[in-house]
């Protein structure tokens, strides 16, 4: 016999025995049914959402007063809003079948937009709204089973309209009850907010919305996560985005002219360039924020402290390549910020950073 032809029969259930014997289990281990898998599928789901939205809760409650007391820092940017957030049975689209039900289970909508945050001290809040409230008319426009899915999908676009005016009638559901109110909207910082479910530990912005992780809002605690908001908002405010854009874009024109000799970096000199001020937009930022805080009427005091909360091995140690500054410096910097905050009113000085114009 060819011992090459012999090898090649001999391989595939030599392949089969070793595949066998790999796949052998040594214990007996218990078998998953489907349904059952299934309804845990179902009940971790719900939790996950459930935590998501008692989180953006909590953080839109949190970002609430920065966003109405800071107003004359965002320079254009403000907008008018009650201070709530609510979402409707299908208020997002391309969710599955399992995370409607989820959601169902969540708020028990039963057709009905549900209100899941009232933001402490918002004019909703004042004019007695409150978390669960079921929005069933604004204006003379009226929630019925009929138009529940006009209603729905039309309602952020109304309010919206709504808010225009110096006041917006609402009529609310809550334990079978209706109550009519209107709420006066507040000028705030046009500024949104979202949360990321991952584990990360992190925030960033894109200059009109806040993005918190999952991860960040469950290590802080609360005055810790609002001196986050505050250094995201100073981003906002102080039109740092646009900013690493141009910083980015002078580095482009390197690369296009490396380019146009038919060699192509990948974008070294449009990082190089964006990285380069990125520091120095970091320190505004951090300077910035706690300006936000006290114009907001919070204590500066101790908001340092978060740096050594989140030290680490990376953020301790200082160099070239970094795009924030290492945590000791915003350490010192956040301390010697309050320092300078809490000379100004001893002397009675607007609270307003150095060099900062404002409207």
């Amino acid at each position: 016999m060819n011992p090459h032809n012999y090898a090649t029969k001999l391989i595939p259930s030599f392949s089969v025995t070793v595949l066998l014997i790999v796949g052998c289990a040594s214990i007996d281990v218990p078998r998953v049914p489907s349904d059952e898998l299934a309804v845990e599928r179902q009940l971790q789901l719900e939790h996950t959402l459930s935590v998501g939205f008692s989180q953006i809760a909590r953080l839109h409650d949190l970002l609430w007063p920065l966003l109405q007391g800071n107003t004359d820092f965002c320079r254009g940017m403000t907008t008018r809003s009650l201070g709530i957030r609510h979402t409707s049975p299908r208020g997002e689209t391309g969710l599955s079948s399992v995370e409607l039900k989820a959601r169902d289970a969540i708020f028990n909508f039963n057709g009905r937009p549900v209100i899941y945050a009232v933001a402490k001290g918002s004019p909703a809040d004042v004019a007695g709204v409150q978390p669960n409230d079921r929005i069933v008319a604004v204006g003379n426009w009226t929630w019925t089973a009929t138009s529940a899915s006009e209603f729905n999908r039309s309602l952020p676009r109304r309010l919206d309209v709504m808010m225009r005016r110096d006041s917006v009638p609402l009529e609310i559901e809550r334990d079978g009850e209706r109550f009519r109110m209107n709420v006066t909207p507040a000028r705030v910082c046009g500024v949104k907010l979202s949360l990321k479910p991952t584990l990360e530990v992190q925030a960033r912005t894109n200059g009109r919305e806040i993005l918190v992780t999952l991860g960040m809002a469950e290590r802080l605690d609360d005055e810790q996560v609002r001196t986050v908001l505050a250094h995201e908002l100073a981003h906002c405010t102080m039109g740092h985005i646009t900013r690493a854009s141009v910083n980015s874009g002078v580095g482009l024109l390197f690369d296009l002219a490396f380019l146009t000799q038919r060699v192509w970096l990948g974008g070294v000199f449009s990082r190089l360039s964006r990285d380069a001020m990125s520091i120095n937009i970091e320190r505004e930022a951090d300077y910035a924020s706690m300006y936000l805080l006290a114009n907001a009427g919070f204590d500066t005091a101790g908001r340092a402290e978060i740096w050594r909360e989140l030290a680490d091995e990376v953020t301790f140690r200082s160099s070239l390549f970094n795009t924030h500054p290492y945590s000791p410096e915003r350490y010192l910097l956040l301390t010697k910020t309050h320092e300078e905050i809490e000379r100004k009113r001893q002397q009675g000085q607007p609270l307003v950073p150095n060099g900062m114009r404002i409207r």
